[in-house]
């Protein structure tokens, strides 16, 4: 995957908002009420469809005038009367495009989609995965992935978690007892470089609490785009699923 080196920062939180929530995503998630990606004082905000233009409007000018961190308190109290609890949470988005190279794992071996491996038709299905998706997955039908397998066990697994024209996401899974052992940033090297022969950007992302996800784009040295703020109604779960995210502004608050 290639890009212009006029890309922004900005640029590049737009894009990866497109491939986690456009509508070519796979998951089955509607997008947050309002997404709001920051790259230093640069904002890019983003809102929901079905969102009040008046509501909209509010957010806009809390996120110019305050900035964030500092509005974000602010946006939650502007949402709330309208839309119930409101969860905010924010994590950092990373340019995945060119991982460091990893030492083979101290455990295990590491296979990919990128070359065939005879023994993944004997693999035992992780827990976190349904029979059909996985076999998807396997066929391709979700873009390439890679894992360190041991035996007919998987032990770290990273595979193209979001698959859209703009780029494609790392989703990352490592079993418990074999975490903290750079499985999943071998893993996570291998599928970058698998995703080389498609179109867009390569993308990784996480929440701000999980350091152990950050460790891992730490270890690949992977540069920082910026955060992603997301500010979801708590009561509606995973829908509307047919809603839709429109660009409200570009600002630098």
């Amino acid at each position: 995957m290639t890009g212009s080196a006029s890309e922004s920062r900005l640029d590049l939180l737009q894009a990866e908002i497109s491939v986690i929530w456009g509508p070519t995503r796979r998951a089955p998630e509607a997008p947050p009420s309002v997404v709001i990606g920051q790259a230093d004082e640069e904002l890019i905000i983003q809102v929901r469809d079905d969102l009040d233009p008046g509501l909209a409007d509010e957010v806009l000018r809390i996120a110019t005038e305050q900035g964030l961190p500092d509005g974000s308190t602010a946006i939650v109290r502007t949402l709330e009367p309208s839309l119930g609890t409101i969860e905010a949470t924010v994590g950092p988005g990373y340019d995945a495009r060119h991982p460091a190279d990893q030492p083979d794992p101290v455990i295990g071996r590491l296979i990919s989609s990128a070359v065939v491996d005879p023994a993944v038709d004997g693999l035992r299905i992780p827990i976190t995965w349904e029979d059909d998706d996985w076999v998807d997955l396997l066929s391709g039908a979700y873009g390439p992935w890679a894992m360190v397998i041991d035996g007919n066990r998987v032990l770290s697994i990273c595979h193209s978690a979001r698959l859209a024209p703009e780029g494609v996401e790392a989703g990352t899974w490592t079993v418990d007892d074999a975490r903290g052992r750079g499985l999943a940033a071998a893993a996570t090297s291998a599928w970058a470089r698998a995703c080389r022969a498609l179109p867009g950007f390569v993308f990784y992302s996480t929440d701000i609490n999980n350091r152990a996800s950050q460790r891992v784009a730490a270890r690949l040295g992977l540069p920082l785009i910026g955060q992603l703020w997301k500010f979801r109604a708590a009561a509606e779960g995973d829908g509307p699923l047919q809603s839709r995210l429109w660009t409200l502004s570009r600002v630098r608050s």
